[in-house]
Formats: structure tokens, sequence, C-alpha cells
């Protein structure tokens, strides 16, 4: 109730004592009517007939003017206490003491564009007009500012508000040093830090002022920013909703960049995508981006003809990079409404030649000359390099250089060679299987299969099978899913899969269910026969892929390594299985980059270029000891700026490691990150950070959709763009005290009219005139 009566008087103090004055002529009429007592008399008997007949009447016209009385001290007391029936005209500045909290939205859509502003802009321009307007009445506004990405660190404290604090807030508001981060953030966050720090604060009149676009994005379905303000509201807070964004502009937003760099080679084709968004309300037309590589512009460009309204449109396209190193790829647009997320980073690790291992089980190597002839008869034209092996490698040679390993018809493998190959796969490599002749399906699924939970992905049949050919049905004998690998078997009728024949197949075990969607595991039949039985099929083993095919590799048991769809099939099978888990990674703007050192290996120096508008720039930072399970850790960059470290998972429980933390990557681009080993080596890690594509979404809740979203929140209002009545000092109620002033005279009329009638009026004397005759 006390928030109520603050939010819609200017004196709410006068409410109460007012509301004790209605009691007054209540008082007065009762004490009107006591009765005294009667005595009886002839002649009083007449007038008391005469009374009962208008008795009824006269307590009607009594109550009426009780009424008038009642109405007439209740509007002295609205009057009084400044009525304001629309609380959004209310003054935020009022001389008791109030506390401004004023949340300003800093998120990266908050720099969308129009004229020469932009939506932060004219936040800071309303800032600075809340602090004007409290100056008018010195030192009884504190004033308490956040930043929407960093809430937990207030840029001012209850800071007094007179006029030295406004040229101080006016300097320190400077859009070239307080600037807009490129984040997306959560206003959650935002309204449960302001809710902690009014809970702190007790005896002030509260105002919490959110200042921000309020994008149609960041309002659908999200009962987290509802259920904060009706917290805030519970606890007497006024809410003020200020919107710093007239409208939304058209935008197009860059929302991925992606490519086949898991196998990138020098100098050879590397197919990349990018995904362009509209977000507009028109068509886009001949939409061009442009490339580069290392912050040199490539004569490769991308163009769109047209992209529709909230649609997505992915476009490839072929770069060539020469020289075996890491290549920061960038596509850009041109400028718009919001040019932040007009540009997109991916980091590409491009060595000389993919590696790639194929074990033969047969000594010859026959079998798997026919995927190394697929892969990598031209190196310098597919990027491969194929390694033809006996299973003996497996044992006496490293593994994870390689990008895939093959394992071709290979009888079985000893129990070492198995550990190595499942510690390669689990740690992120590739793993195929051919069958053929030699292999020993016992061995296979006691040792491999191990009850679903080996490398391979089936239990089988003692012998292989002939696939019968029947010739009242012409239909190919492989039915391929829509996995990438069988690309190039796409489309109805597609005429060379049925140039593929299968003659023999190693066939699955009769009790292993057919169905994926009976079975349930995580087993998957990428292509079948049309017997129903399984040909290719797929499954997960830790980080790494295993992809197996039950017929040959070698013209045994089908005649597709004859047919040049066996060379596509074989390239997309390599891009399929290349371990993924070197690629650079990829991040949003604002994560930390987070460094867990084993001090055996690393030393504590570590290094990382950050890009910039004016170049790259270079911070040092100095890796700290903590022990494992630890979660505090801090570093120290080289400007004196202190990191601190947050939980990372540690090789060793109880080991001593070094942890720094990197937290200033708010600028889109290719981080890189340098280590310096024991042994004084160098080693580069590279990080892309991208802006978050959702804020690009420009689209504005409007402020029926505001309040209806807002529910019971009856102490927040909106204040549209531009509208800065509520801030400037306007005396708010004007309207409804000229109406309160015109209805108390009314109100005064009557009861005097009233009163005067039920009063009682003698009749005046008659003089009477003689005459003398």
């Amino acid at each position: 109730m006390s928030a109520w009566l603050a939010n819609h008087f200017f004196n709410p103090g006068f409410v109460a004592g007012g509301a004790l004055l209605v009691a007054l002529p209540i008082a007065i009429h009762l004490i009107n009517r006591v009765q005294y007592r009667r005595v009886r008399f002839a002649a009083m008997e007449f007038l008391l007939q005469s009374q009962k007949r208008n008795q009824r009447r006269l307590l009607l016209e009594q109550l009426l003017l009780l009424l008038l009385r009642i109405l007439i001290v209740i509007g002295l007391v609205l009057l009084i206490s400044r009525l304001i029936l629309n609380p959004a005209q209310m003054s935020i500045f009022r001389g008791a003491q109030t506390h401004h909290l004023v949340l300003i939205d800093d998120s990266l859509s908050m720099k969308e564009r129009w004229e020469d502003t932009s939506g932060f802009e004219q936040a800071i321009k309303v800032v600075n007009q809340i602090a004007a307007g409290g100056a008018q009445q010195p030192n009884t506004q504190k004033l308490t500012l956040l930043r929407l990405s960093q809430p937990e660190q207030p840029f001012f404290v209850e800071r007094n508000v007179n006029e030295d604090f406004v040229a101080e807030l006016l300097a320190k508001l400077d859009p070239q040093t307080f600037k807009c981060t490129n984040q997306s953030l959560d206003l959650t966050t935002g309204l449960l830090e302001a809710k902690k720090f009014f809970a702190e604060d007790n005896g002030n009149i509260h105002h919490l002022h959110v200042i921000s676009d309020f994008r149609e994005r960041d309002w659908r379905d999200q009962k987290a920013i509802t259920s904060a303000i009706e917290g805030l509201a519970e606890n007497g807070v006024s809410v003020n909703l200020v919107r710093a964004v007239p409208e939304a502009h058209a935008n197009l937003t860059v929302v991925e960049l992606t490519g086949d760099i898991q196998v990138a080679a020098v100098d050879v084709p590397l197919r990349m995508r990018v995904t362009v968004k509209n977000n507009g309300s028109q068509v886009a037309s001949n939409v061009r981006l442009s490339v580069s590589d290392n912050n040199n512009k490539l004569p490769t460009s991308v163009l769109l003809e047209k992209i529709e309204p909230q649609t997505e449109v992915t476009q490839e396209f072929e770069i060539r990079l020469a020289t075996p190193s890491t290549h920061k790829i960038r596509v850009s647009l041109d400028s718009d409404a919001l040019s932040e997320d007009n540009d997109r980073s991916i980091a590409v690790d491009v060595p000389q030649a993919v590696s790639v291992l194929l074990v033969d089980g047969d000594s010859s190597g026959d079998a798997a000359s026919y995927i190394a002839d697929a892969i990598a008869a031209d190196p310098k034209a597919t990027g491969y390099l194929a390694t033809i092996e006996s299973v003996e490698a497996l044992r006496r040679r490293p593994l994870d250089g390689f990008a895939c390993i093959y394992l071709i018809n290979v009888p079985e493998l000893p129990a070492d060679s198995i550990d190595a190959l499942e510690r390669y796969v689990a740690d992120g490599g590739g793993l195929a299987w051919f069958v053929g002749e030699s292999i020993r399906p016992a061995h296979y699924n006691s040792e491999l299969y191990r009850n679903g939970t080996g490398l391979f992905p089936i239990p089988l049949e003692s012998a292989p099978k002939e696939l019968i050919l029947d010739p009242t049905s012409p239909g190919a004998d492989i039915l391929t899913s829509k996995h990438p690998l069988f690309r190039i078997f796409a489309g109805e009728d597609n005429a060379l899969v049925k140039l593929v024949r299968i003659f023999q197949f190693m066939p699955a075990a009769k009790d292993w269910v057919r169905d994926d969607q009976v079975r349930m595991d995580r087993v998957q039949t990428m292509a079948s026969l049309r017997s129903k039985d399984p040909l290719f099929l797929e499954h997960r083993f830790g980080k790494g892929r295993v992809i197996t095919c039950l017929t040959t590799a070698q013209p045994d048991w089908n005649n597709w390594a004859t047919d040049n769809s066996f060379v596509v099939v074989q390239l997309e099978l390599v891009k399929s299985l290349a371990r993924t888990d070197r690629i650079p990674e990829q991040r949003q703007v604002g994560e930390p980059i987070v460094l867990a050192l084993d001090p055996a290996e690393y030393s504590d120096s570590v290094e990382i270029e950050t890009p910039g508008e004016e170049g790259d720039r270079m911070t040092r930072l100095q890796a700290s000891p903590e022990s494992a399970g630890e979660t505090g850790g801090q570093g120290h960059s080289g400007d004196g700026t202190l990191t601190q470290g947050i939980e990372a998972p540690v090789a060793n429980e109880g080991s001593l490691n070094l942890r720094a933390v990197f937290r200033n990557t708010d600028q889109p681009g290719v981080y890189t990150v340098r280590l310096l080993k024991q042994s004084q080596a160098s080693e580069e890690r590279l990080i892309a950070f991208n802006t978050a594509p959702g804020e690009g979404e420009l689209a504005l809740a409007t402020s029926a959709d505001l309040r209806k979203r807002m529910g019971n929140a009856s102490g927040a209002t909106i204040q549209e763009f531009g509208r800065l009545d509520w801030v400037e000092g306007r005396e708010a109620g004007s309207e409804i005290r000229q109406w309160l002033l015109w209805l108390l005279g009314t109100l005064f009329v009557l009861e005097q009219a009233l009163a005067y009638k039920l009063s009682y009026h003698p009749p005046q004397a008659v003089k009477t005139l003689k005459f003398s005759e």
C-alpha cells in the first residue's frame, strides 16, 4: 500500500491524516441526532404527527448533506496530497530522499545506428538528463549506475546528485571511452543485481530506470524478466522502462562461417560455407561479401542474389591457402544499421598435406591401394597423403598425427593394438572399417564389438553372404541415406547408384535388430542393401567417429572400386572421419580464455595477441600455481589487470597446475595464444571470437506486448523513445488538480444550498399600523 501511495501522490504523508478527517462530518451528524428526554404535552402531539409524515424525506436530505461534506473533505485531502491518476506522470524528483538506480543496457544491439546517433548514445543522454533533473533538488537524490555487462561492479554507487556530480558524470560517460560491448547479455541478471542493491538500502524511495532497446527476441517467452520485475515491484521499487531506440532498422547478419577445415591443405581448394540472415522487413538483393585471409583481401567474393525478409541463405565458396601455417579467414558485409554483426571470422590450421593411415590385413596391400588411389592419386590436387602399412604399424608408430585410419580386411588385432586404436578414437580420431575374406568374425564379436562397447558397431555372422540378384526387381543394390557421404547418389532415379553392384557382404548376426528406431542404440544405419541388411554403419566412440562398411574396399565382393563414384565417396569419407578436436576453437565474444597448464611441459609465460580496430595488441600474462580442484586462481596481465580464475578440469588430482585467465575478449576476431614450453619452443593456439547472431534481430517489442508480458508488475511504467517530460521536472497532474478545484467549488455550493434549505428560518414580524379616525 505504501508503494501505491508513493506512486500516486506527491505528498503521500497527508493521505493517512486526511482519511481520519472524513470521520469529522460523520461525528457531527451523529451528535445532532442525539435524543433528549421526552416531555409529552398536548400541543406537541400535533407537531409529532406532522414530523412523522416528513421523517423519511428529512433523513434522505440529511444523509445527502453528510455525503456532500464527506466528499468535500476527501477532495481537500486529494488536493493537498496532490493526486496523480497516471503514475507515469509522477515526477521522479521529490523532496524526500530518493535512490535512483540506473541499469544501462550495453549489449551489442544497442549499437544500432540511425542518422548520426545510436541506441547506446541515446541511453547515455538519458542518464545525463536524469542526473541533471535530480540536481535541481541538490543532495536529496542519490544515483547508482550499473552496466548490464558488469552489474555486480557499479560504475557509480549512491552518489549524491548535485551540479558537481552532473559535470563528473558528463565527462565519464563520454561515448569514446564509455563504450558499448559486443556481447549478448541477459536483462534478468541486471534486474536481480538491482534488487540486491535496493535490499541493502532502507528508508529511501526507490526508482529503477532500465534503459534498453527492448528487443522482441529478449522478451519472447522470457518469464525470468517478468518475475524479476514483479519481485522489485513487490518490494516497493518503482520500475521505469526507458526506450533508447525509436524503431528497428534494416539489418543483415553473418550468422555462420564454416567449412571443411579439418581437411585443409596447402594450395588445395578449401570449400567454405557462409550463412547470412536478413533481419529486415524488405527483400535484400545482390548482397556481396568480401573474403580476407590474415587481413589481406582475397580476390574471391560471395554474391547472394536475394534474401527474403527474416530468412537465412547459405552459400558455398572456395579459397586456396598457399602457406602451411595458421590462417585467419574473415567474411564481411557492407555497413548497415548494426555493422558489428557484418563480420565473421574462423581460424584454419593448414598443413602441407592431410595424413591418412591405411592398414591392410593382406601383406600385399592390394585392397588399400584402391583407397589410396581414390583419395591421394595426386596429393597436390586432393591434399591427402595416404600411408599404407601392415597391422604391426599400430604397435610401433604414434597414431595421433593421422587425420583418420582405415582398417581394411584385417583378420584380427592384438590387444595392445586395440588399446592404441581405442585411445586414438576416444581422443577424437576417425576410424573406417572395410571387411573381407580374411576377417575372423568370432574375434570381431568378442574383442571388437564387446556387446556394443567396442570399436566395431555390430555382431557378425560366421560367414559372408551372397546378395542374390533378382531379375524381376531392377532396382539398385544400395539404398542410401541423406548423409553427405552419399552426396553423389542424391536425387531420385540417380543412374550412378544403379551401376554399383554388391555381390557379397558380411551380414549382421541374426538376433541383431535391423531397425534403428526399435533398437535405439548408438549405431545408425547410413546405407542398406535391397535385402534390408545394413551396408554402412556409423557410431561414436568417445570424441571420435567410426564408420563401417560391410563389403570389401577392393572389387572382390562388388564392382564399386572400379566405378567413379567410389572416388567421390572415399573423399567424402575422409572428410567425415578427419579428426576435428584440433580445429581452432570458435566462441562468442565475452567468454574468457582459461588456460590450465602442466608446469612440467609449459612455463608460466603466456602471450595473447588480440585483434583491434587499430591493429593487433599483445598482452602478457603470468600463469600462477593452483592445486587441482581449486576454483580461485588468478593471473596478472601485462598492464597490471588482475584476472580471476574459474574452474577448469585438471589432469591429475592433487597435482600442481599453472592457470591464467584472460577476460578481455569483447572484440570480435581471431585471438592468438602463445605458450612457452620448458624446451623454450613456442606453441600457438588460435581462438575465433564472434558476436552472437541473435543480436542482429532488431525487431522491437511493442509497449502493449511489454505490459502484457509483465503481467502483475503494476509498479512498472514504460517511457517511449524521445519522451523526457518524466525526467525534465514537468509539473505532473495539473489536469487533475484543475478538475478537483472545480469539483470542490461545486460541492461547496451544493452543500451550502442544501444546508440552508434544511435549516430553520423564523418568519419576520409583521408590523401593524393604526390610523386615527
